[in-house]
């Protein structure tokens, strides 16, 4: 193989350091500045360049080496069988067309094509949400590349083009042997989410908005009352496109966003199924839309109660925040605010209100929350360094108490569906008056263990341990997904097994104590009191939309392992499989419980690393690593800029077994302790995470 083509890079020159403008000057010589404004101006008090506008950095483009490599690869996997054909793109070896706007550029279809017709695969697409498309552009040439040019002066110019396409060098694309199953008609899958939208009791809603000039549709499931999200999740260019996009999945993920302020509901859980349509008329749906949007900025039509409703939607007051820069400076970003004109009528499935009361942790419109020094509910220190007496100080992220949603709620439905079918559970702690003083006596609950610092773990009744509803669906535990959750996460340990931190039950006041009880306006870290199961299910409320926690009873939506397996020995890497098996600490609540995995995809070359796994299934571990595998890949690649990239070519079909069931009896053998199945393209083996370091339990197999 001839030597790696490298140039000088164009970012830095060689210098490996570059001269850039400072953020400063984008706001202007202010301390409040417009982040939707450009002053080109330096802030005269920043903190980076003080008031000189440029700031001196690291060359990220090469890594501070001043060379970068002139060399893309573009790989095709048939994961059926695990061949996979690669092409590296050089200088001298591209071939171009011309563009209508008289670019030149090298189309990277006929590129897949080819590799997939040596690997046979069809069906060819980029890897999930962050693979190439294979209709797209390879690479762009600079308009001073011409055919009639001296080879070495094109070759120059190609050179510096493919050097500038190295934020993606590795063009992976995976295909099948044979094509899927057609995707479902857009009329019918739309009917489908109406069916399933009837069955979580949410709304289904169909969104047009005109985003500067052109209208952008989206499809997503939103809780009764909620708020208009500020942007779109999907920006598909036609509606057809947008329901195809659109699963159960990616249309609750927002509801965290949408239903954070939504108003809570019991669910009759006794209400008849709503009636749903087969097929769904687009056309039609579309028509309505674009009525609706017609001097709008945006339409939406919404599936409740088995029927449409239609609205437009208003702006209303704009959404300010305030956000400070590494410079000093405020930057003040103004969002409108959209409004739908008129709401649909009140879902028939909503049942009593669950009584709630305002947040004392944070405030409305700002980021002050509850500052440290008022722990466990007493006064503000005087002398205290972040708040200064006040009590409320600026915080990062989302209030830990109410989870922004401003409110702390006295109740939770758990809604538990496998898709075909669903349960609604109301966790709401019982109460009882005692005869003494009229006090409330809440549930009991059992201390099973407790923390290193001696704090008890309490457990409560059966109700309310959620590990339990999985049986009801014919599935693990730790199968059980949240719906509200981007990425959908699988239930923490403590919502499976209903414990808490909390008193100790035998040391706690009484029911007749004369100690207060914290009422709404209770200044203490812990809303629930001193009751555990009010505690829990407050907890358990923290930041759920509407106090209704949307679990789906399935195993992640993966492919088997066998299969990733399969991918990355074809692509000459490795895939590390680590398990560990806690029975051992299933009596301590403080410890994990089950069997943890995780999956690792690295170069051959690479260390091995046993530490301790933490997915609760092996499907979850699997589609976590597909999820994030073009990041992966990219780790894999050799750092220096003189080592070639990775072209792999494997003509055979790649033969292996899917070490989980062996991997599962070892980790039980070797309780408490790490396990691993390592493989590759020269078989497998198995490892142990011993005291003095990684030891080998088998040696390579084929």
């Amino acid at each position: 193989m001839t030597g790696v083509p490298t140039i000088v890079c164009p970012e830095c020159s060689g210098l490996t350091h570059t001269v850039l403008r400072c953020e400063c000057v984008s706001g202007g010589d202010q301390l409040i500045v417009d982040g939707a404004g450009y002053a080109d101006e330096p802030y005269r008090d920043c903190r980076l360049c003080r008031g000189d506008g440029s700031v001196l950095r690291p060359c990220l483009w090469c890594g501070r080496t001043g060379v970068r490599r002139a060399e893309l690869v573009v790989s095709v996997v048939n994961v059926d069988t695990g061949s996979v054909a690669s092409q590296r793109i050089r200088p001298g070896r591209i071939t171009v067309e011309r563009g209508p706007d008289g670019v030149w550029a090298m189309p990277l279809r006929p590129v897949v094509d080819r590799l997939a017709g040596q690997v046979g695969a069809v069906d060819v697409a980029g890897l999930p949400a962050v693979g190439p498309d294979p209709d797209g552009t390879l690479v762009w040439l600079p308009r001073s590349w011409a055919p009639e040019l001296p080879a070495a002066e094109r070759h120059r110019i190609e050179a510096e083009a493919l050097a500038r396409g190295d934020h993606s060098p590795w063009r992976v694309l995976l295909g099948r042997s044979v094509p899927p199953a057609a995707p479902p008609d857009p009329g019918r899958h739309l009917g489908e989410l109406c069916r399933v939208a009837n069955l979580l009791h949410v709304d289904l809603v169909v969104e047009a908005r005109d985003q500067h000039g052109r209208v952008v549709w989206d499809v997503r499931y939103e809780l009764p009352g909620g708020t208009v999200p500020v942007d779109p999740h999907l920006y598909e260019v036609d509606l057809p496109s947008a329901v195809a996009a659109t699963t159960v999945v990616t249309a609750t993920a927002r509801l965290g966003e949408t239903g954070l302020t939504a108003p809570a509901y019991t669910v009759r859980s006794s209400l008849g199924m709503l009636p749903a349509p087969t097929v769904v008329d687009l056309a039609e749906l579309e028509r309505w839309l674009r009525v609706d949007l017609a001097g709008s900025p945006g339409a939406q039509v919404i599936w409740r109660n088995g029927r449409w409703w239609h609205t437009r939607l208003c702006e209303g007051d704009p959404i300010e925040e305030l956000y400070e820069w590494d410079t000093g400076q405020v930057v003040r970003y103004v969002t409108p605010r959209l409004l739908r004109v008129t709401e649909p009528p009140d879902p028939t499935w909503w049942g009593a209100p669950i009584r709630g009361h305002e947040c004392p942790d944070c405030r409305p419109g700002d980021r002050l929350r509850r500052c440290d020094c008022r722990v466990r509910g007493t006064d503000p220190d005087p002398d205290c360094p972040r708040c200064c007496g006040a009590g409320f100080a600026p915080g990062q992220g989302a209030c830990p108490t109410c989870g922004d949603s401003r409110r702390i709620h006295s109740a939770l439905t758990v809604t538990v569906t496998d898709l075909t079918r669903a349960t609604h559970h109301l966790w709401q702690p019982t109460v009882e008056l005692s005869t003494a003083g009229g006090r409330v006596a809440g549930e009991a609950a059992v201390r099973v263990g407790c923390h290193p610092d001696g704090t008890p773990i309490l457990q409560l009744r059966e109700h309310y341990r959620a590990a339990g509803l999985a049986d009801r669906f014919g599935v693990r535990p730790e199968h059980l997904i949240r719906l509200d959750q981007p990425g959908g996460h699988p239930l923490g340990q403590d919502l499976l097994e209903g414990t808490l931190t909390g008193p100790d039950p035998d040391t706690a006041p009484g029911p007749d104590s004369q100690a207060p009880r914290p009422g709404p306006d209770s200044q203490t870290p812990d809303p629930g009191g001193d009751d555990p199961a009010r505690r829990y299910v407050t907890r358990a409320a923290r930041g759920v939309p509407g106090a209704r926690l949307l679990v789906l009873a399935r195993p992640p939506a993966a492919p088997p392992t066998v299969e990733l397996i399969r991918l990355a020995v074809g692509l000459h890497l490795a895939v590390t499989v680590v398990a560990c098996d806690h029975r051992r600490d299933a009596d301590d609540p403080n410890r994990l419980h089950g069997v943890r995995w995780r999956v690792d995809v690295t170069s051959t070359a690479s260390d091995l690393d046993l530490r301790r796994p933490w997915w609760p299934s092996v499907e979850a571990a699997v589609a976590d690593r597909f999820a994030h595998l073009g990041p992966t890949l990219r780790d894999t690649l050799p750092t220096s800029a003189h080592q070639p990239l990775p072209a792999p070519t494997t003509v055979d079909p790649v033969g292996v077994q899917d070490p989980t069931s062996a991997l599962r009896r070892l980790a039980r053998r070797h309780a408490g302790q790490v396990v691993a199945a390592r493989l590759d393209g020269t078989g497998c083996r198995f490892w142990h995470a011993d005291t003095t370091g990684p030891r080998a339990l088998t040696d390579r197999c084929p």
